[in-house]
């Protein structure tokens, strides 16, 4: 395990919205994390230091490398949640400005656009052999999405 100083604020705001507590070590969320299989993110090891407040959020990178897919916390036998807690350190290390480069590109398309994937010849020629239409968002879709982005504070992204 890697050690990191503890920041007990971490430790206290990963409690109070999780079951972080529960969480007994077991292994069986490290056993489906396909992230983890691949040389990414170990959800047991983050868990052990998240309940001690020894994550770093400024600089830690492992939680970017999750895939989302929510298998740990369906595996999960005591209800910890890791799935939802890795969720909550990606909010955390966002707020403190630690996260990767694609994420304000995203958003800034996003917000541009209303979609936040580049149009490419083969999203376009992929979405014609699925029977598709071509994604042509209009221009009060694209004023209504910045509005949410704006509200919801997704806009910082950008930054």
């Amino acid at each position: 395990m890697r050690r990191t100083a503890e920041d007990p604020s971490v430790a206290r705001d990963l409690n109070r919205g999780s079951e972080l507590h529960r969480c007994q070590q077991c292994g069986a969320c490290a056993s489906v994390c396909p992230s983890q299989a691949r040389g990414g993110i170990r959800p047991a090891e983050l868990m052990a230091r998240a309940s001690l407040g020894a994550v770093d959020v400024r600089s830690e990178r492992s939680v970017w490398l999750c895939a989302a897919c929510m298998s740990c916390s369906e595996r999960c036998p005591s209800g910890a949640g890791p799935g939802e807690v890795v969720a909550r350190l990606r909010e955390l290390a966002s707020e403190a400005g630690n996260r990767p480069p694609y994420l304000g590109e995203e958003a800034k398309r996003f917000m541009q656009t209303g979609i936040c994937f580049p149009k490419t010849g083969m999203t376009r020629k992929m979405r014609k052999e699925l029977g598709l239409d071509d994604m042509e968002v209009s221009a009060e879709a694209v004023r209504e999405v910045g509005e949410i982005c704006r509200r919801t504070g997704l806009g910082r992204l950008r930054e």
